[in-house]
């Protein structure tokens, strides 16, 4: 089967580019073609399509300035894209699409090319765009559905995009104008939602349920690795964001005094905040930041840990980071939001109200104190194993595939 993928960056940026690549490779290695189509990008991997790949836009540096309004029409109708998009599909004429994150760079402009060449076309949704202009249902720190019902213009009112009202105006109008065209509902034939929280939130916001297929990711599993004795810390690897969290964890450790480390693995716009806050608590001698860690270094630092911390505020859609710790054995403490309490099944970890004062700091003594810690990693690895491996993710892609397929005919 040859399969058209498509994600606007075709480098290993954050957990949605993590999920589309292993899911590539599981692919190619059941002997499926895939064809990548993202933006140019030095960062990109190496592939022999990349010269089909259309031109690099950067909106995470775009000013939102009135002098730079005429970009505007790239986020809403990319038509570059769409050109160079019909050009790669005309030269390989792949069998089935299957998008990713193409909003903004790539543009809903893509879509009626598929359209054009009669294929069939299914999206796993990595976040909340197809509802939220601002892409995480997240404002202000907490969570936002004041959209709900295509009020679109709460995304100014609340400068919902970059604190900004021009960059809030530009989204809204994004969402009016595809939500008029419809041109999602109409060139989409299936949404893959990771968890059973997206699938609800769609619904809950007017999405046919009918078109919205569960089927949560997966990683790679390795051999089981002999066990590690644990040093005295617990680890949060993911981006450093506002919405993840870090801000309260900090807190928490200065207000509840917890007598262990703690290790932050990764960047993001809210490191240099956080460390401020760390030297404000004083808590230099506790709080390490490690910055981006390779996949080893990764590995043997969550391997080294006492478990794993994912304490977000917004939204998940699903949580990779989670079946990662579960994977090398480790358990979890992940909080109430969105799909991370669908991952805790059994004793591998435990999970915490973000916005309950001091409950963080109660399931951190519990779990530390409990005799049987390191069974919920072993529990956590046998998880994985048994309901989030590649196998059983790749005959239900290819399923999918297969009646996208059947229903063409």
């Amino acid at each position: 089967m040859k399969i058209l993928q498509v994600n606007k960056f075709y480098y290993l940026r954050r957990g949605a580019e993590r999920y589309y690549f292993n899911l590539l490779k599981l692919l190619e290695d059941h002997g499926q073609q895939v064809i990548p189509f993202a933006m140019a990008d030095v960062r990109n991997l190496p592939t022999e399509y990349q010269d089909y790949f259309t031109k690099h836009l950067d909106f995470g540096q775009f000013s939102y300035s009135w002098r730079s309004i005429k970009k505007v029409k790239d986020i809403i109708y990319n038509q570059d894209a769409q050109r160079d998009l019909a050009k790669l599909i005309s030269r390989t004429n792949p069998e089935i699409v299957h998008l990713h994150n193409f909003y903004h760079q790539l543009s809903p402009s893509i879509l009626p090319v598929f359209k054009h060449f009669k294929l069939p076309v299914v999206m796993t949704v990595h976040d909340f765009k197809l509802i939220c202009p601002n892409y995480s249902l997240f404002t202000q720190g907490k969570p936002c559905e004041r959209c709900k019902q295509r009020k679109y213009y709460q995304a100014i009112i609340h400068r919902c995009l970059k604190n900004s009202v021009l960059a809030s105006s530009v989204v809204c109008l994004e969402s009016y104008i595809h939500r008029w065209l419809k041109i999602y509902e109409k060139n989409i034939d299936l949404f893959i939602a990771p968890s059973h929280f997206v699938k609800n939130k769609l619904v809950e916001w007017g999405w046919p349920a009918v078109k919205i297929r569960v089927i949560p990711h997966f990683i790679p599993l390795g051999p089981k690795l002999p066990f590690k004795k644990p040093q005295n810390y617990i680890l949060y690897f993911g981006g450093l964001e506002s919405g993840k969290g870090l801000a309260r964890v900090i807190k928490t450790w200065y207000s509840e005094k917890l007598d262990v480390d703690l290790h932050i693995a990764g960047e993001g716009q809210e490191k240099a905040n956080l460390e401020k806050l760390v030297a404000k608590y004083n808590l230099q001698y506790q709080v390490k930041f490690l910055g981006q860690l390779n996949d080893q270094e990764l590995q043997e630092e969550i391997r080294s840990c006492q478990l794993v911390i994912v304490p977000s505020l917004q939204y998940e859609t699903f949580g990779l980071t989670v079946l990662e710790a579960l994977a090398l054995s480790k358990p979890v403490l992940v909080s109430t939001q969105g799909a991370l309490p669908e991952l805790i099944k059994g004793a591998v970890g435990q999970v915490f109200n973000p916005y309950q004062k001091g409950s963080l700091g109660q399931n951190i003594r519990a779990l530390l104190a409990n005799p049987n810690l390191e069974q919920m990693g072993k529990n956590g690895y046998q998880l994985v194993k048994e309901e989030y491996g590649p196998e059983d993710h790749y005959q239900q892609i290819i399923e999918v595939y297969n009646n996208l397929l059947a229903d063409k005919k």
